[in-house]
């Protein structure tokens, strides 16, 4: 007769020793289950062995640890870098006004308000935050999500359903992917900025269907832009179709005022919607989007990733907020970033060093050896010189495809351009990746 006894520990014990053995192997054997799944999952992962010869080898260029603010020059793991890995681009993520803000909200609101926007998250700050950036893009309301990322993927899954159908850039961001996805639309892709494509695509689908038109304002990977005027335009000609501008690249950079490609394509009124980012020009931490009344309104009831998601800080806020006034009261602060960004083009073409067509605050070096290993390399012996950029591989660019991307701020000034420009072409051809 087998009798099982508490041990001290709480756990029993088993007196016949067939049955002990038998449980100690279907505990080992619940025990492995998890860290085996893990371990497959992991072992299946398609880049795996890349990812692994590249850190063991010190050349793995990702999840670096960043010990400062990020200045034109700043502090990763010990080390000062000029910076042209951030999105940073006015400068605005340590402006004493911007740290500021921030912190007196800390003071009277706290660390976080502990709930999504629909039950205790909606403080009087989001409302002022909303109300001043449909104010600043002269469109009629205005909705403050927890990041960009979220405000594009709620915006399209809100928006869009299985009866309606996505077309996107070939281009476009993984959020506005995701989006899609999400939302169970079908989703249809055109070649990056063939309007024509685009003609083609929307013609072909029935009149009744709701069409989504998302695309990128400033592409993240190679700094180019939409042809907005175009594309509404098109978007025009068929009915049902509404366009999607992202401007998390082009909000503070392009247009007289800041307002990102809508303006500089003078498309402000005719882009349905427009979604920003605060991550990059505000030097915050939360994202929006903006358009008609009727549209946030839907977005409020029917958006699960924003009705469930957490609320943003109030520090993120107020930074946020500063940071489109401040934008808002200096109009000719993305002139002087545009300014900087033909300054550094002129510096590396003096040297021979090929851009490629610059649109926005984002450069892309060609490179004679384009692979990823190039580029990962290349990176790495650029950071070890003093100069960190961002080394580009798929998923972000076709696979087999590596990129050197750099991206501009209004703080870089012209002695720390030169001392960059110096720095690249002597890497560049050290490493033989120069033009004929």
């Amino acid at each position: 007769m087998t009798t099982v006894s508490a041990a001290p520990t709480g756990r029993s014990t088993v007196d016949s020793p067939g049955l002990a053995v038998g449980l100690e192997h279907q505990e080992h054997a619940l025990n492995e289950q998890p860290t085996s799944f893990f371990r497959d999952r992991l072992e299946a992962f398609p880049r795996l062995a890349d990812y692994r010869l590249a850190k063991a080898a010190g050349y793995w260029p990702y999840y670096k640890t960043v010990e400062s603010a990020s200045r034109p020059r700043f502090r990763i793991e010990g080390h000062d870098y000029i910076n042209f890995g951030s999105n940073n681009y006015l400068s605005l993520s340590y402006h004493p006004k911007v740290i500021e803000a921030a912190q007196e909200a800390t003071s009277k609101y706290g660390t976080g308000v502990t709930g999504s926007r629909l039950l205790n998250g909606t403080l009087d700050l989001h409302r002022t935050l909303e109300a001043e950036l449909a104010e600043f893009y002269g469109r009629e309301s205005a909705l403050v999500l927890s990041t960009g990322y979220v405000a594009n993927i709620s915006t399209i899954a809100g928006l869009l359903s299985r009866h309606d159908v996505a077309i996107l850039d070939k281009d476009a961001h993984n959020s506005l992917l995701t989006g899609v996805q999400l939302s169970g639309a079908t989703m249809k892709r055109f070649g990056h900025n063939d309007v024509e494509k685009l003609d083609r695509i929307l013609a072909d689908l029935p009149t009744e269907a709701g069409k989504g038109v998302i695309v990128d304002g400033v592409y993240s990977m190679g700094g180019d832009t939409a042809p907005l005027d175009r594309l509404v335009d098109v978007c025009r000609r068929h009915p049902n179709a509404f366009l999607l501008s992202d401007e998390a690249h082009g909000l503070g950079v392009l247009g007289e005022r800041g307002r990102g490609a809508v303006e500089h394509y003078g498309v402000l009124d005719a882009v349905d919607l427009i979604t920003v980012t605060f991550s990059k020009t505000l030097g915050s931490c939360g994202g929006a989007v903006i358009g008609s009344a009727e549209a946030i309104e839907l977005l409020t009831l029917d958006a699960d990733p924003f009705i469930f998601t957490a609320s943003n800080t109030p520090g993120s806020l107020a930074a946020a907020l500063e940071g489109v006034r401040i934008l808002r009261d200096t109009p000719e602060m993305p002139g002087q970033l545009r300014a900087n960004v033909d300054r550094f083009i002129d510096l590396l073409s003096e040297r021979g060093i090929p851009v490629n067509p610059a649109e926005s605050a984002i450069l892309t070096i060609p490179l004679r050896q384009r692979d990823e290993l190039s580029a990962v390399v290349l990176a790495r012996e650029l950071l070890e010189a003093g100069v960190f950029v961002n080394p580009v591989v798929s998923p972000a660019v076709p696979r087999g495809l590596g990129l050197i991307r750099l991206s501009l701020m209004l703080d870089h000034t012209p002695a720390l351009l030169e001392e960059a420009a110096e720095v690249i072409f002597k890497v560049l051809n050290d490493n033989d990746q120069l033009p004929d």
